[in-house]
């Protein structure tokens, strides 16, 4: 059975957030997580905003009932009398775009919900907003809280809901971030046990070549192990600090290589999106192995050069050797049948980046990436 706990009117700005505050404090006082209460409390008035402005207002129903065996929600019934809703279910199926607004829109609300319905017609719009409870499962003792709980709130300052607000999403931002960090976490000690598994194996092997195959392999795991160390440890969990993670990755292959060879950096202190760094690890990766193990054979000193700074036109990313060089890189790299070399090829083309060969004095490759700080 359905239990009424309150109506809010809906008739100026005012009363939509008011209407917000109560479907969090109704979600609060249920005992929901602070991102259920944000979710919900969000579509509540992006529902309530629509009908103020689309049909001059209406009534926000907060109501608690038990469906089958399920467990209690808690709904929000927003009803106005307007014209009605032309093409609804092209809207709610996200093909239509709003020219009126920036707003989240009916499909926005609906994917923030437990339940979406909506009917609508000549007589009005009814919009029905459901949100489960995952503890208490009476809907009487809900209703009880809900009014108690909505019954303080409505003699509080509007400046203390916003307060309230902004330290929920905070909340929820660090409860995020913490979740974003531990998943990172355990993907770099995944690919660090890969990575173990696989030098294991190699030791084991006879065959020269699969030894060799085996070593690249845990070089390009490195490179992605990396990536998440890097946004792991960061303060921003979006974006990685691309001088730290080149530098790291060079003084890990200066070291796999074991013979005379030096690895310099000179890289711009800019931060890049974690897929951006990610690309850029491998094309490192590869082309400073590529260069170590053909540049400088049979144990031949030389340098390897990293450079990488910000322009005009995006991110530019140098990797350059003193060797010998190739006498048409161009063409040679074109018909090369590489792994390495195709592996530079598709994260240049994921990155939307311009890739240039020159041979002067020795090899440089250069990667003109325009979007290094979008995913």
């Amino acid at each position: 059975m359905k239990l009424i706990v309150t109506s809010v009117r809906i008739e100026r700005d005012t009363d939509v957030a008011h209407a917000r505050r109560m479907a969090r404090v109704a979600a609060q006082s249920s005992g929901c997580s602070v991102r259920d209460q944000i979710r919900f409390a969000t579509a509540v008035s992006e529902i309530a905003r629509n009908a103020l402005q689309y049909a001059g207002g209406g009534v926000a129903e907060y109501a608690f009932d038990r469906s089958g065996e399920r467990g209690a929600k808690l709904y929000v019934r927003i009803a106005d009398k307007g014209p009605g809703i032309d093409n609804a279910q092209r809207i709610l199926g996200g093909r239509h775009k709003s020219q009126t607004g920036m707003g989240l829109g009916l499909s926005g609300s609906r994917k923030l919900v437990d339940e979406f319905d909506l009917q609508t017609g000549d007589g009005g719009t009814v919009v029905t907003l459901g949100l489960a409870i995952t503890g208490e499962s009476d809907p009487a003792a809900l209703a009880r809280k809900a009014a108690a709980a909505m019954s303080a709130a409505s003699h509080e300052s509007p400046l203390d809901e916003l307060a309230e607000q902004n330290r929920a999403l905070r909340d929820s931002l660090a409860q995020q971030e913490f979740l974003v960090r531990e998943l990172h976490h355990r993907t770099k000690n995944n690919l660090a046990v890969i990575q173990s598994l696989a030098i294991m194996q190699a030791r084991q092997l006879r065959s020269a070549e699969a030894r060799d195959a085996l070593e690249t392999l845990t070089s390009r795991i490195r490179a992605f192990a990396n990536a998440h160390n890097f946004l792991q440890r960061a303060e921003d969990v979006a974006r990685i600090a691309l001088n730290l993670h080149v530098e790291e990755l060079a003084q890990q292959l200066s070291v796999a290589f074991g013979h005379d060879i030096d690895i310099v950096c000179d890289v711009e202190q800019v931060s890049v999106s974690f897929d951006t760094a990610t690309e850029i690890g491998l094309v490192v990766n590869e082309l400073v192995t590529n260069a170590a193990k053909h540049a400088f054979k049979n144990g031949r000193a030389g340098q390897i050069r990293i450079d990488a700074h910000v322009d005009a036109d995006g991110l530019v990313l140098r990797v350059s050797d003193n060797g010998p060089g190739l006498d048409d890189p161009q063409t040679a790299l074109r018909n090369t049948r590489s792994l390495g070399w195709r592996i530079v090829e598709g994260s240049a083309r994921k990155m939307n980046s311009t890739l240039d060969v020159a041979s002067d004095h020795g090899l440089a490759v250069t990667l003109t990436i325009p979007n290094y700080l979008s995913d």
